[in-house]
């Protein structure tokens, strides 16, 4: 999958030193992003990653390197509901490249898997994050107090099929 800006693609083998550098950013780590302790922690998500279509290296086109993340993944409520997950770089945060990353996936869960609901939870000390939802037209359904593991608040976005279709049926 492409964006002006991205390549959206399966993850391969030779991902996992930078997949391994990605998550050692501290940053990610506050906000939730498993911690993988060696190159070979990387390999073995990547090999569990490249099972399914809805796990997805970004990858800037014009430097071609890995620079994120992002997954649409089960969170066994029913078929068609699933969550959101993606991380972005330090180097190429605030740069409008989650934002895009996430409309395509986001375009992608509905038009291609026929999803009915694409959620995303993030921590709420996440502004960076909450801002790329909301620009993406995710509602803010709610804040689970002292939900995550560091017993920070989390704030529960989601987006529904007919909202999707009906931004795309007016072009915004």
């Amino acid at each position: 999958m492409e964006t002006k800006h991205l390549i959206l693609r399966n993850w391969q083998e030779s991902d996992a030193p930078a997949l391994y550098q990605l998550c050692r950013d501290e940053t990610l780590r506050k906000s939730g992003v498993a911690f993988l302790e060696s190159i070979q922690d990387a390999e073995e998500a990547i090999q569990f990653w490249a099972k399914g279509d809805q796990f997805k290296a970004i990858i800037h086109r014009e430097s071609t390197e890995l620079i994120g993340f992002i997954s649409l993944g089960d969170m066994n409520r029913y078929e068609g509901y699933v969550e959101l997950e993606y991380a972005i770089a330090a180097d190429y945060r605030n740069r409008g490249f989650a934002t895009e990353a996430v409309k395509r996936m986001v375009d992608y869960g509905f038009s291609e898997l026929g999803l009915a609901v694409i959620a995303a939870w993030v921590r709420s000390h996440n502004a960076e994050s909450t801002r790329v939802l909301e620009k993406c037209a995710f509602t803010l359904e709610g804040r689970l107090r002292k939900h995550a593991r560091d017993q920070s608040d989390t704030l529960c976005y989601s987006i529904l099929r007919e909202e999707w279709e009906s931004m795309t049926i007016s072009g915004v």
